[in-house]
This record gives C-alpha cells, structure tokens and sequence, in this order.
C-alpha cells in the first residue's frame, strides 16, 4: 500500500514507512497524521445509485 505526505506530496511504501518510524525522509516532519492512503491506479471506484 502507498501513502503519501500531505505536507510534501513524497509517496511511500508502507514497510519503508515503518522503517523510518513515521518520518518523511523528504521534508523531515515526523507525525503519524502527516501521512494520507494513495488507491492504486488499477482500482476502480464504482458508485451505484437507485
């Protein structure tokens, strides 16, 4: 799963995430709500409407 920084936009895999105890490598903010879930490309958002 991707994440990206909300601060500097920098995307990161959540295992390097972890890696680096939450801190963006980027900009150096380190805080768990700095970071915001990327959907991947290849899903599909369906909305189904009555």
């Amino acid at each position: 799963m991707t994440y990206a920084c909300i601060e500097c936009g920098k995307e990161t895999e959540y295992k390097d995430l972890l890696r680096s105890k939450l801190k963006c490598t980027k900009c150096s903010e380190k805080r768990s709500n700095i970071w915001v879930k990327k959907r991947s490309e290849a899903q599909i958002k369906q909305v189904i409407a009555r």
